[in-house]
């Protein structure tokens, strides 16, 4: 591993949950700050998150071949889906559908960016795959139950019912996913690689602190949120480096997926600069046709079309990181 590996690790495993932390925290120690974050989060980290997401889809010839329909064709069949759903079960069914859809998807990318430490690793044989994957999954199924055994009633100014759980079951959970967290880290020394262990770690705090913790949901909600998209930015940047490396057919690309913090900055600054039109000019097109439908019973298009854009994403999400890219010949999954 490189000097420049090794402090590419470093900011990412321990930089990003820092700023994660610091947001949540700030929420949760003072409410008024949530919308004045929430509304940097959403333009600086999640739309940005979206847009890098088609750095996969559409960065390269091969690509725009291969993910035509995910590009083109799934997003209104997404749209459609929800729009069915939405008369079926309304916006506190949406509302409770991508509250644990988000989790899930939260969680999976956690999971896979482990494994993605376990390979640099080299496997790892003397941690058992099922058992790493366990103790991953333990805090956030724990956090997500405790959650449930709370009954907030509402998630982003939307209502939001969640089955309710017994408190015996959340700390029966808790005990379990503490008892793993303590016998992986008994067992560090033995299996263990530094990476691998500091970003399992990060995951533990991460998902501790805003489920478990913070009594607030959004200020939990917000601190996973943060860390997952900005994770997100930053693990794409470093994974189309390998991808689009002296490519001539993608000069864009390659330039700004080149090592150091520079490069780092300037593609973010890129997703930023194609983010901020097209999400503005998509939500004032869709509040409009939301003020022609006043007073009908139909959900606000405008809602309609932020579930879209996060489902979509969930759903690509899901397809790309499993299939070998062209360069790669791996399947670092989210």
């Amino acid at each position: 591993m490189t000097r420049e590996d090794r402090a590419f690790d470093l900011a990412f495993i321990l930089g990003v949950p820092a700023l994660a932390c610091a947001m949540g925290l700030a929420v949760a120690f003072d409410s008024a700050l949530f919308l004045p974050l929430l509304a940097v989060h959403t333009w600086c980290f999640s739309f940005d998150h979206v847009i890098s997401t088609f750095t996969r889809l559409v960065g390269a010839p091969e690509d725009r071949r291969r993910y035509r329909f995910l590009v083109y064709a799934l997003p209104p069949l997404v749209f459609a889906a929800l729009f069915v759903a939405s008369r079926a079960v309304g916006v506190v069914g949406l509302a409770t559908f991508y509250f644990l859809f988000q989790w899930f998807h939260t969680t999976r990318q956690s999971w896979g960016i482990a494994q993605h430490y376990r390979r640099m690793a080299g496997g790892l044989a003397q941690d058992p795959v099922w058992l790493s994957e366990l103790t991953l999954w333990g805090l956030p199924i724990a956090g997500l139950l405790h959650r449930c055994q709370q009954q907030p009633t509402s998630f982003l100014f939307m209502d939001l019912r969640l089955p309710p759980v017994p408190e015996s079951v959340v700390t029966a959970a808790v005990v379990v996913s503490v008892a793993l967290v303590l016998f992986f880290f008994a067992r560090r020394r033995a299996v263990g690689s530094r990476p691998h262990t500091l970003y399992f770690s990060s995951h533990f705090l991460v998902f501790a602190l805003a489920y478990l913790v913070i009594d607030d949901l959004h200020a939990g909600w917000l601190l996973v949120n943060v860390w997952h998209n900005v994770q997100y930015l930053v693990f794409v940047w470093r994974k189309n480096r390998e991808r689009f490396a002296a490519r001539a057919d993608t000069p864009i690309l390659a330039w700004l997926c080149q090592p150091g913090r520079a490069r780092g900055a300037a593609y973010f600054a890129a997703c930023l600069a194609v983010s901020t039109p097209i999400f503005a000019v998509l939500y004032a097109l869709t509040d409009r046709v939301d003020l022609w439908l006043v007073g009908s019973e139909i959900v606000s298009i405008t809602l309609l079309v932020a579930f879209t854009i996060n489902f979509h994403h969930y759903v690509v999400d899901a397809i790309i990181w499993r299939r070998p890219q062209t360069r790669l010949g791996s399947t670092n999954a989210s």
